[in-house]
């Protein structure tokens, strides 16, 4: 029994020692949650394009042909007053025999064109609004791929730019080195040269990935309507 008490302690042991060893797995989810919430906020600026306005107000117009076709039945009714003296009863109709004065009148004119005319407009005012919501569709998939395109774009001159920066620094710090030991005398001029030419080169990089981080940043302003740095501000 002592034997078996003995190994049982081992193996607890044992299994507390391994537990502690492994590594804490990072999170994954905690990461990636900023980034996809900045993603879908651009989306959502997006879709508020005065574009859309437009694409909205095709969709009222349709809406509202519809309503006006529904009223337009109602002009076939006819509805019509007379006041004259025996409406009224200044004059008594009995002195006139059986003539018929009605004080009002009402009728209904149904051209047969209209059974026929009405209905069909009606179907092509509803195919107008189905239209405006598949062509409001298609653009927000559109404009959703295309404002994650360009982030993306940002995001990867973004990096360009900030490994280029590296090297530009470190062809600057060997430049700076070489300008002193030609002082110096301790390098020749070739060698000099060649490391100005090294950072001169290096800089022109930095500076054209410069202005390509900053033509993607108009490209995704231009569609989400608000500065960027406002919306990357937020997370």
């Amino acid at each position: 029994m002592k034997k078996v008490s003995v190994l049982l302690c081992l193996a607890v042991c044992s299994s507390m020692y391994v537990q502690a060893q492994v590594p804490a797995q990072p999170n994954t989810s905690a990461n990636t949650a900023p980034a996809a919430g900045i993603r879908e906020r651009l989306v959502e600026l997006a879709l508020k394009n005065p574009a859309f306005k437009e694409i909205d107000a095709a969709k009222r117009k349709a809406q509202y042909s519809v309503k006006k076709i529904k009223a337009t039945w109602l002009d076939m009714i006819v509805g019509s007053v007379n006041f004259n003296e025996i409406t009224i009863g200044k004059i008594d109709r009995t002195q006139y025999g059986n003539l018929y004065f009605p004080l009002w009148n009402v009728g209904i004119n149904v051209p047969l064109g209209a059974f026929f005319g009405k209905p069909a407009e009606a179907k092509m005012a509803r195919m107008d609004i189905l239209v405006a919501e598949a062509k409001r569709e298609q653009v927000e998939l559109s404009t959703r791929a295309m404002v994650l395109t360009r982030y993306e774009d940002y995001l990867l001159k973004k990096e360009l730019l900030r490994l280029q920066s590296e090297l530009t620094e470190d062809d600057l710090a060997a430049f700076t080195q070489a300008e002193q030991k030609f002082t110096t005398g301790s390098i020749d001029y070739d060698a000099y040269s060649a490391a100005s030419k090294r950072y001169n080169t290096e800089l022109v990089k930095k500076i054209t990935l410069e202005r390509d981080v900053a033509v993607a940043v108009i490209d995704l302003e231009e569609i989400i309507g608000v500065k960027l740095e406002e919306v990357l501000a937020q997370k």
